[in-house]
């Protein structure tokens, strides 16, 4: 080998090491732009989770108040339940209260009419023996 190849092969070693030292330089400059991108990435990512977890903790705590209001009106909707089946058995009291009034009425109005007949019979009887006396 002569020393013009040897300058050629030399030469085209330090050309693509200067090369490859320039292409490093370019991967460390895009990897730091990554890492930077990256870590902002994180962050946003980060920050959007921890609003999630609060939301999902708002939600829990929503949905437990909802809960104790529902459980609260259940039990109100029982209580209101039990006094209309009082009221309702009272209601069926009352229907049958009046239903004895109302026979009770027509028995009475049954002796008065039989009482009104006596009387009737009575007083035409004396009245024509009075006259004739």
């Amino acid at each position: 080998m002569s020393n013009e190849e040897m300058n050629e092969k030399m030469e085209f070693i330090v050309e693509q090491q200067a090369q490859f030292a320039a292409d490093m330089k370019d991967l460390r400059e895009f990897q730091a732009q990554d890492g930077n991108l990256l870590k902002e990435q994180y962050r946003m990512l980060s920050d959007a989770v921890i609003t999630v977890v609060g939301l999902v903790g708002s939600l829990t705590q929503a949905q437990a108040r909802a809960d104790d209001r529902i459980n609260v009106l259940t039990q109100a909707q029982t209580r209101t339940d039990d006094r209309i089946n009082v009221l309702a058995q009272a209601q069926t009291r009352t229907d049958e209260s009046f239903n004895l009034l109302a026979q009770a009425q027509t028995r009475t109005e049954e002796r008065l009419n039989i009482f009104i007949n006596v009387v009737e019979r009575h007083i035409s009887g004396n009245g024509g023996s009075e006259n004739r006396a």
